[in-house]
């Protein structure tokens, strides 16, 4: 889809690492992607909001094995290394039980140079069913750089403002009748919108290979960047259409 502001939209239903093959070397600005926490096999449940339900979010969350999961995460990141121009950021999103461990690795492979956390702190995090341990409260975001240097500066940094270039960045999570889709991990338009506009220009190409509810999109699309968005569900890949259509109303 070509907007009125000339830039470019493309959504892609496919699995990502088949079609970022397609995508030419060192053509993304930004990366901003939320992984499969690969949590759902644990038989956890938490009380969402009114219901005790099972932490399950479906298929598209479950692996075999830790080492199947962290292959997948290690090959899609190969990629972006390829199709990310030099020295442009990603942030990645994934469970606390996977974040450190990756960035660790990436950086011990010279894939990326890692440079912070990006942390997502919840002011109303879910409450706990079984009162066995904390409530959980944040996400995490790892920041990282496409260098093989040990430290390397991002392409793109726009330094907004001292209040907001906070690496703990606090919103309020959707209850369920305010949310703009029906996935359930849905994360604040507000958050990928800053992230978007740190490191990226105005029509620089951002990359989301996990489309999930649509915000990476969503927010590029508002912020006058292009995007390349993939997704392979097709529940999610239909869930959002209504919400995109809403989005180019209000910005036409």
């Amino acid at each position: 889809m070509t907007t009125n502001n000339k830039t470019t939209h493309r959504v892609i239903k496919w699995d990502c690492l088949e079609k970022m093959q397609k995508i030419p070397n060192n053509y993304i600005d930004f990366i901003c992607s939320d992984f499969p926490y690969n949590i759902s096999n644990n038989g956890w449940w938490a009380k969402i909001w009114d219901k005790i339900r099972k932490n399950d979010f479906w298929d598209w969350d479950k692996f075999n094995t830790q080492e199947e999961y962290l292959d997948f995460v290690f090959k899609t990141c190969k990629e972006y290394k390829r199709i990310l121009k030099p020295n442009a950021s990603a942030v990645l999103f994934f469970s606390y039980i996977y974040a450190g461990w990756i960035w660790y690795e990436l950086q011990k492979m010279w894939l990326f140079c890692f440079r912070q956390p990006i942390i997502f702190a919840k002011t109303n995090p879910l409450p706990k069913y079984k009162k066995d341990s904390f409530r959980s409260c944040y996400e995490i975001g790892i920041w990282l750089v496409n260098s093989d240097r040990e430290y390397a500066r991002s392409k793109t940094f726009n330094f907004i403002n001292q209040p907001t270039m906070k690496n703990v960045m606090v919103y309020k999570i959707w209850k369920e009748w305010w949310k703009q889709t029906n996935h359930p991990t849905e994360k604040p338009e507000k958050l990928t919108q800053n992230l978007i506009e740190i490191f990226t220009n105005p029509w620089d190409v951002v990359l989301d290979s996990f489309w999930w509810w649509g915000t990476t999109w969503i927010a590029s699309y508002k912020a006058w960047r292009s995007a390349i968005s993939i997704e392979k569900e097709n529940w999610f890949f239909n869930m959002i259409n209504e919400r995109q259509k809403r989005a180019e109303k209000l910005t036409t």
